[in-house]
């Protein structure tokens, strides 16, 4: 079972690597990037979605030891295996998700709901990521016909 304890973290100055080049890795990619976090990519291939412009990217199946000097790490393959043996990798100093199996992460991504001076996040503690999509759909709904969502602090 998960105790998670919510936190907003500042990613500016932290290495982040993701393991994988595919549609799961472009979410986090894109995420990490609005963050401002120091991301490298560790795949052989890299779909569309991720600018390698933006991103140090390591062109090759992951290894032990691609990690040793990240702060985060992120596996998102589509090998269980391979996100199994980066999770077994981490020292317990690196915070590591494995996006195929919560119950190995240190952590798991919410959904945001964000403008210049508003940050409001839903999590279903992992178990469904479609219904924290939806309910944060409502609640930027909600904030946008209560006119807060773009309104600029007094």
């Amino acid at each position: 079972m998960n105790y998670p304890y919510p936190i907003n973290i500042d990613l500016s100055r932290k290495r982040v690597a993701v393991i994988g080049g595919g549609k799961v890795a472009a979410r986090k990619v894109a995420g990490l990037l609005d963050a401002r976090a120091n991301v490298f990519v560790i795949s052989p291939t890299l779909c569309d979605a991720i600018d390698p412009a933006k991103i140090t990217w390591i062109k090759k199946e992951y290894e032990t030891g691609d990690i040793s000097e990240m702060d985060i790490i992120i596996a998102c393959t589509n090998n269980r295996s391979v996100n199994q043996q980066v999770t077994k990798d981490a020292t317990h100093f690196q915070l590591v998700n494995d996006a195929s199996d919560k119950k190995q992460s240190d952590f798991f991504n919410v959904a945001r709901v964000e403008s210049k001076n508003l940050l409001v996040t839903v999590s279903t503690k992992g178990k469904s990521p479609a219904k924290a999509k939806q309910i944060k759909q409502e609640i930027r709904q909600w904030l946008e016909s209560k006119h807060w969502f773009n309104q600029e602090e007094d």
